[in-house]
């Protein structure tokens, strides 16, 4: 049976339909495991690991794997990995599949079917409107209580580290600005930050963790330019936000990209006691 608020956020499945259109083709997938970059040309999506399997919790499902050998029932980090719309977590698994380090790796589903794949929240031309915001704030909230969930019924090491691409980069932000408590490091892929989004000072207790967001150069569905200053104001408010950016990159996963993303979760894994 599922969720009864999967089943609440069917019915405004057409809605997203109608405004999610020019994003669509660009988010299908990330870069697959052997690098190059993703939403430029159709790959095969990565085969879901033997060992994965859809699982139902609160209101999201995920599907859950251990990474780097790791024994299943040890502590482990927990890393949450967030697909970008038209997505699905049986192939954005294929973005940390196989990865050298020992986490629990947790890979939700989105909240509403689009397409071949699923989305989190309605989407407009306009990335920066309220609505949008508001729907990042409702999709980042389930997340953060089933990731919360998951941390207290698995052997966890530590809070959450979470990334995500495009609509998956966006609530990544807004986990790391608005649920602090369950998340101890973010790195953004190709997302953005809404005024709706941006935390009012002194808002968080604790503060957010920091903030890392990767991002390419020549990307037009969700230029780089907004996020920069997005950061800029983050680092303004207090908040440890750095920006790495990519030239010649457009909305995709690059190898160099998930690369960086793979050392960046070594180095958060290693610190999570």
């Amino acid at each position: 049976m599922r969720p009864t608020h999967l089943r609440r956020c069917y019915a405004w499945s057409a809605l997203a339909l109608a405004s999610l259109v020019s994003l669509a083709a660009c988010e299908r997938r990330a870069a697959p495991p052997g690098g190059g970059a993703a939403g430029t040309e159709k790959q095969a999506p990565p085969a879901a690991p033997a060992a994965s399997a859809m699982v139902p919790t609160a209101a999201v499902e995920y599907l859950e794997e251990i990474t780097g050998g790791a024994d299943r029932n040890e502590a482990l980090p927990l890393v949450v990995a967030i697909h970008g719309l038209g997505d699905r977590p049986e192939s954005f698994t294929g973005l940390l599949s196989g990865a050298d380090v020992k986490v629990r790796l947790i890979v939700p589903r989105g909240l509403t079917p689009y397409g071949g794949g699923y989305s989190w929240f309605p989407l407009q031309q306009a990335l920066a409107s309220d609505e949008v915001g508001q729907g990042i704030l409702r999709a980042a909230a389930a997340l953060a209580a089933t990731i919360e969930r998951v941390a207290a019924e698995r052997p966890t090491r530590g809070k959450a580290i979470v990334t995500g691409f495009s609509q998956g980069g966006a609530l990544t932000f807004a986990l790391a600005l608005h649920h602090p408590r369950v998340v101890g490091a973010a790195f953004p892929m190709g997302g953005w930050v809404p005024p709706a989004v941006l935390p009012g000072p002194g808002a968080a207790a604790p503060a957010p963790p920091a903030i890392v967001a990767l991002h390419g150069e020549d990307d037009r569905r969700v230029p780089i330019g907004p996020t920069r200053d997005a950061i800029a104001a983050l680092d303004g408010r207090g908040v440890k936000a750095r920006l790495v950016s990519y030239p010649g990159v457009g909305h995709s996963v690059s190898g160099e990209m998930r690369r960086d993303l793979l050392q960046l979760i070594r180095g958060a894994a290693a610190e999570m006691r």
